[in-house]
Parts: structure tokens; sequence; C-alpha cells
């Protein structure tokens, strides 16, 4: 893993960024110095700049053959090779490894912590930094909650369901489309739904818009007596909020949401929405 992740930094760095990289590295060489591996972590935005990975296509399926469970286009130069740095010290000792790792988030800005959350699936133990990821989810720099919360597998793998839950509440007040929550369908659940349902009432008493995509969190555990409220949205004129009813009510599976699907389908015609209508009607029979 950390070969290949040194190929894909290599192969994108500048002459100078290589190597200063290549002397950062010898200080993750036993005795590590905390103060040099510290200042080198901060260092990796200004020496290897914060340009998108943006893999090959070889190199992807090379990626995906290893995990496919992590997406790391959108990943800068900094935090692969931030992410590398704290590969090359695993030789440490496990709970001064655990220290060192630590120690590494703790004392960087929003760039060296958003940086680290990414770089967290690829450690080993990573469970062990379980307190410091679900703390991240407090914070209210989006960009730095878009780290975890986003294109990250770490929530759905290792997050107890409460701190879970108020991590997507969080996401749906920041706007952030549930779509970019990995493994988000394998964690629904009736608090998450009941939680979601909650903030939709809100906003709707309050006259405000009702993020589209909230009704996909909702619809999964809804009781049987509050599915209904999903059927106005799916004759919204915004087409994103009926695509997203449509797929939503799909997880019914009662008769009246059938027939709403079905008379939709009569009159829909955005694309993406008639693909959402058939998929649920389909899930209905199954």
């Amino acid at each position: 893993m950390i070969a290949f992740l040194t190929e894909i930094l290599r192969a994108r760095a500048s002459g100078g960024g290589w190597k200063w990289f290549q002397t950062a590295s010898r200080s993750t060489v036993a005795p590590v110095d905390l103060n040099r591996l510290l200042g080198n972590y901060a260092g990796a935005s200004l020496r290897l700049g914060k340009r998108a990975l943006n893999l090959e296509p070889e190199e992807t399926r090379r990626w995906n053959s290893r995990r496919p469970d992590l997406p790391v286009d959108h990943w800068g130069l900094d935090e692969l090779g931030r992410a590398i740095l704290l590969l090359k010290i695993v030789h440490l000792p496990p709970d001064e490894y655990v220290d060192t790792v630590l120690e590494c988030y703790q004392q960087g800005d929003s760039r060296e912590q958003q940086s680290w959350l990414r770089g967290l699936n690829l450690l080993p133990g990573r469970g062990r930094f379980l307190d410091a990821a679900v703390d991240a989810c407090r914070t209210n720099i989006v960009p730095l909650l878009e780290a975890i919360a986003c294109e990250n597998p770490y929530p759905a793998a290792h997050f107890p369901e409460l701190n879970f839950n108020q991590m997507v509440l969080k996401s749906l007040f920041n706007a952030i489309r549930m779509e970019r929550i990995l493994g988000l369908e394998s964690r629904f659940n009736p608090e998450l739904s009941r939680m979601a349902d909650d903030y939709a009432s809100e906003r709707e008493a309050a006259g405000r818009d009702v993020p589209p995509d909230l009704w996909w969190v909702v619809a999964p555990r809804i009781t049987p007596e509050r599915i209904g409220r999903i059927y106005p949205y799916l004759q919204q004129g915004n087409s994103r909020h009926r695509y997203w009813a449509a797929r939503a009510l799909g997880y019914a599976r009662d008769e009246p949401s059938r027939l709403e699907l079905e008379g939709r389908r009569t009159i829909e015609t955005d694309d993406r929405v008639l693909a959402a209508i058939d998929a649920s009607l389909a899930k209905m029979v199954q």
C-alpha cells in the first residue's frame, strides 16, 4: 500500500516537492522525532500543494483492487503525503503509534485535520481513533465536517448509532448531499428516520424548503401513518424533490404508495425521476 501510494505521489509532485517528501520521510525512521514529524505533517500543503489526485484509469483500477470502498480522486497531494507519513510510522509500539497519530490531528490546522480524517481509513487499528473522529463532527467548519462525513467509509464502519445519526442530521443542516455519505443506506434506523422527519416538520412549519434528499433518510423506517407526508413532494415542480420522493416511496411497499408512484409515472417527463419511479415500483413487487 505504501509503495503504491508513493508511486501516485511521485507521479504528480513537482521536482522540489518530491525532494522535500523524500527528506520528510526520514522523520518516520526510528527513533521518530515527534517535533520534526509534526513539522513535516504541517508543511505538506506548502511543499506538495493541494492539487487533486485525479487518478488515471489504470491507477483507478489498481486502487479499486485494493480499496474499492475508499474514493481518493478528490484528495489533494498534501493529503496523500500526510497519509503516507502516518503509514510509515506503524513500526512504533502500539501505544506510541496511537499517541503520535493523534498528536498530528490535535496539533493540526483545519486542512491538516481534514487530511487526517480522510487518511484514517488507511491506518491499522483505525477503530482506536473513534473518539477523535466523532469529535470532528462537532465542528462548524464545513470542509472539515465533509472530510469525515463524505466519501469516507469510516463513520458507517465504526460510529455508534447515536453518533452516526447526529452526523447525518448535521450534514442535512449544512446542505451536504446524502449521497455523499458512504454506507448510509446500511445504517438506516428508526431513530434516524424520526429525527429526519422532525427536522422536515420544523422546516415546513417555518415555511422553509426541505432538503430533497431528506426523504431518502426518512422513508426506510418511518411509521406507516407518516408515509403520506411524502406524497405531495412527488408532485413538486422541483425535479430533485420528485426524484427523492420517488426513491423514498420504494421503501413503503404499500398500496397507497404504489398508486401514487404509478399516477406520477403517467405524467412525469424527467428521465431521472422516471428511472427512480420504476426502481421503486420494482422494489415493491420483490
